[in-house]
C-alpha cells in the first residue's frame, strides 16, 4: 500500500515500464520541515507534560495534554505521507500524477495523446531549480507535475520517452499493416 510508485506499478499493463520519475524539489519539503519543527516539537512537549501530569496523578490534565499532542502530531504525519506518496511518473504508455493518502486523486494522459509539454517556473523557481511541468493533450486533457526538481531535465527525459513510445507504436502499426 505504501510502496514507491505503488499506484503506477499496480495499474501497469504487461508491456508497460516506468521511463521517468519526477521528484519534489527540497523547497516543497521545506514546508513539511517547518511544520514538523513547530507542531512536532509542540506535540512532544505536550506528551512529556502529559507524562509529568500522570506521575502527579492529574488525570484530567494528562488526558487533555495527550489529546493536544495527538492533534498536533497528526498534521505533520499526514503531510509527510502526502509528500512521500505522491507519484509523478512517465511510462512508455502514459503520464501519471497521483496524490493522496486515504482518498487518492489521479490524473493520467496517454503518451500518444500528448500535444505539448510546458515548463512553468517563477523567478524563485529559476534561481533554486524547481518548477511545474504541464502536459496538454487532445481535447481538454491536462496533467501537471508541481514543484519538480530540475524541471528542464525531467521535461527532456519525458520528451525522449514519449518520442520512443510513439516510434514503437508506429513500428507495431507498420508491422500489422504489412501482415494484413
Amino acid at each position: 500500500m505504501f510502496t514507491k510508485n505503488g499506484y503506477v506499478k499496480g495499474t501497469m499493463t504487461k508491456d508497460e515500464e516506468i521511463k521517468v520519475e519526477a521528484k519534489y524539489h527540497w523547497v516543497r519539503w521545506l514546508w513539511f520541515y517547518v511544520i514538523f519543527a513547530t507542531l512536532g516539537v509542540s506535540a512532544m512537549v505536550s506528551f512529556s507534560l502529559a507524562f509529568t501530569s500522570y506521575l502527579d496523578k492529574q488525570t484530567d490534565m494528562m488526558i487533555a495534554l495527550l489529546g493536544i499532542g495527538c492533534i498536533l502530531g497528526v498534521y505533520p504525519f499526514c503531510l509527510y505521507l502526502s509528500l512521500h506518496l505522491t507519484e509523478m511518473v512517465c511510462t512508455n504508455r502514459r503520464v501519471v500524477y497521483k496524490t493522496g493518502v486515504i482518498s487518492i486523486k489521479t490524473e493520467e494522459l496517454k503518451t500518444e495523446r500528448i500535444e505539448s509539454i510546458q515548463v512553468k517556473q517563477t523567478f524563485l523557481g529559476r534561481l533554486l531549480g524547481y518548477g511545474n511541468i504541464l502536459f496538454s493533450g487532445t481535447g481538454s486533457a491536462k496533467v501537471e507535475f508541481t514543484d519538480v526538481d530540475n524541471p528542464l531535465f525531467v521535461k527532456a527525459r519525458i520528451e525522449e520517452a514519449v518520442d520512443e513510445s510513439n516510434r514503437e507504436r508506429e513500428r507495431a502499426q507498420d508491422q500489422t499493416s504489412e501482415e494484413g
